[in-house]
């Protein structure tokens, strides 16, 4: 499995599937035929239910993000795992998580709102994103026009710090410097921890002092 995949989280699904605004699916691409159940109108899938084709999808999807839907349709081998961030027309980002099934003929999940999958795509000591997280945000923004910059940077002394406060402090000064890089870059960087010592920051080229903003934070 790549590691700039969502995996499927078993505990975060059956959250999802105890809300209200969780649909299932079932692709069976032989067929052109997508079913969909459940609380499809709140996810903005209500024209598709309860049974769609591979091209109303991709036309309800917005064009950015008509790639990604793709990643839902190709088929794939048996045990491979779907995980898409999409933007449909009139409705807001939702998760699409599932896994092939039978032979690569047959695939299935949820989608829900992405804010139902929101506490795994964080780190929970910083807040900020964790590092596959990162990955995707990052190559969906150099999908669009303009250059951009990635910067690196890892904290020093970290396991210091753990020996000499014990991991609770230690923890705590973890999560200011997730506060500080927050404030720090403009509202529309990409920023995560990427390890346990190590944060990152993608941000437009020329929108802030990049590496400096990062060093001073750290």
């Amino acid at each position: 499995m790549p590691s700039d995949r969502w995996m499927w989280d078993a505990t975060s699904t059956l959250e999802a599937l105890g809300a209200a605004d969780v649909a299932l699916w079932v692709w069976e691409p032989e067929r052109d035929r997508m079913r969909l159940t459940g609380s499809t109108r709140a996810l903005g899938l209500g024209p598709l239910a309860p049974d769609c084709s591979s091209a109303a999808l991709r036309a309800l999807t917005l064009p950015q993000d008509r790639a990604y839907a793709e990643d839902i349709l190709r088929v794939q081998e048996p045990g491979t795992e779907v995980a898409v961030r999409l933007r449909m027309r009139g409705a807001g980002i939702s998760i699409w998580r599932g896994v092939w099934l039978e032979e690569g003929v047959r695939a299935a999940g949820v989608v829900a709102p992405e804010t139902r999958f929101a506490a795994s795509d964080q780190d929970m000591l910083t807040g900020l994103l964790d590092r596959r997280s990162f990955v995707i945000r990052a190559r969906e923004q150099l999908a669009m026009p303009g250059h951009y910059e990635v910067i690196v940077a890892d904290l020093d002394r970290l396991r210091r710090l753990n020996e000499a406060l014990g991991h609770e402090r230690a923890d705590l000064v973890l999560a200011a410097l997730g506060s500080r890089l927050a404030a720090a870059f403009p509202a529309e960087a990409i920023l995560a921890r990427i390890g346990e010592d190590e944060f990152a920051a993608m941000v437009l080229a020329g929108a802030s002092p990049g590496a400096g903003t990062l060093r001073r934070a750290l």
